[in-house]
């Protein structure tokens, strides 16, 4: 990570140059993202060794600079909506390497996806592949789908972001399987090339893999052997980062979940889809205190920036690291950081413990390049925070 904290202050290091965050804040009069994107690099050429094919979840951070970054590294896409499509093509990424995700295409979706033929549809309902027979019927068109099981594997995270439990919304019942198996066999323009799955996110121990992975490779098997042109088992992502830490520990963790990965027993291809681990760190978001306020018990950091422009401690209890951009004396305080949102939600810590703050000062919230900007929103007609990018030492602004 180029981020560094120096002489007192945290600083930006790109490309032989150096950019003091709090000089950039102070000519910002709103909050902001910046993003370090030589390290998006960086844990790009770390997928090199992965055991598959690598399609970057775009959900976590859909910056235009940004994906063409991960383009050029040879990385494809899993997006989940018709826009993110979109923007994926526009972006240059060959519909060859668009992996369509999501529990709610509808026809306009589907017909887009079978329009610009696609490298492959994850269907998450019979339902799902049922409206696409009805399209691919009607238009002679043929499509290679996966089918996304749903096989009850409560991940270690948040329940707000596990995806594979009994009652999850995503995926196909693994129950359901046999009759849909046997529905396709009527359909030859639905050509059933993967079985995918995806369990959940920001998931730090590794062993749930292996056990998915094991599960994975027996439905393979078993689906193979009933002769359907089987020939892919796309894995998801949900490799998650320790937000409590700087980042030390991440590519040993790396290294492990590879080895989780390919615990299967099958001659599949493996497809991946990795989000948070390649951008979570890459981003901070700059805010500046508005207030200092005392109260009974504790004091608050009022915050320009609130849920608005951060929504995942509003959303998941979510740690992030909170950083005054420059420190000054040794003391510190404890505080409750909040914004100025009118929610009792908007509250990015409490009884934190960090260097005493005054009304004026900036501060950096770390760890927040995946679901940060692209989570963004106008409630209480709040802008949009800007988007500021490093590579190879040259800034830009979206």
């Amino acid at each position: 990570m180029a981020f560094t904290f120096e002489n007192g202050e945290w600083n930006l290091k790109s490309g032989g140059q150096v950019w003091h965050l709090e000089r950039l804040a102070k000519e910002r009069p709103r909050p902001f993202y910046l993003y370090d994107l030589d390290s998006v690099s960086e844990r790009a050429r770390a997928f090199a060794k992965a055991p598959g094919q690598v399609h970057y979840a775009m959900k976590a951070n859909a910056h235009p600079r940004l994906l063409s970054v991960l383009r050029q590294a040879g990385f494809g896409v899993d997006v989940v909506s018709l826009g993110e499509m979109q923007k994926a093509l526009a972006c240059g990424f060959s519909p060859q390497r668009v992996i369509f995700s999501g529990v709610g295409k509808d026809t306009e979706d589907l017909k887009a996806a079978l329009a610009h033929r696609i490298f492959q549809i994850n269907a998450e309902s019979f339902e799902e592949l049922q409206a696409l027979a009805v399209l691919t019927a009607s238009t002679g068109q043929t499509a290679d789908v996966a089918i996304r099981l749903n096989i009850h594997l409560t991940a270690p995270t948040h329940k707000n972001i596990q995806t594979a439990t009994e009652e999850s919304k995503f995926g196909l019942d693994l129950r359901l399987l046999p009759e849909v198996l046997s529905w396709l066999k009527t359909q030859p323009q639905l050509r059933l090339k993967a079985l995918a799955v995806h369990i959940g996110s920001q998931i730090l121990d590794v062993s749930v893999f292996e056990t998915m992975s094991r599960k994975m490779g027996e439905l393979f098997r078993d689906v193979k052997a009933q002769s359907f042109p089987l020939e892919r088992l796309d894995l998801g992502g949900g490799l998650g980062i320790d937000y409590q830490n700087d980042g030390a520990e991440d590519f040993p963790r790396l290294q492990r979940y590879f080895k989780a990965l390919s615990a299967h027993d099958s001659p599949a291809q493996l497809l991946l889809e990795p989000g948070r681990f390649l951008v979570a760190r890459s981003g901070v978001l700059i805010a500046k205190v508005v207030y200092v306020k005392r109260g009974v018990s504790r004091q608050f950091a009022i915050l320009n920036a609130g849920m608005t422009s951060l929504m995942r401690p509003a959303l998941y209890d979510a740690y992030h690291r909170i950083e005054p951009l420059r420190v000054r004396g040794g003391e510190r305080e404890t505080y409750s950081v909040v914004g100025p949102i009118c929610e009792s939600t908007d509250v990015f810590a409490e009884a934190r413990e960090m260097p005493r703050l005054a009304a004026g000062d900036h501060v950096a919230i770390f760890e927040a390049g995946a679901y940060g900007a692209v989570m963004a929103n106008t409630y209480n007609e709040s802008p949009l925070p800007e988007q500021w990018s490093v590579l190879d030492g040259r800034m830009e602004v979206l």
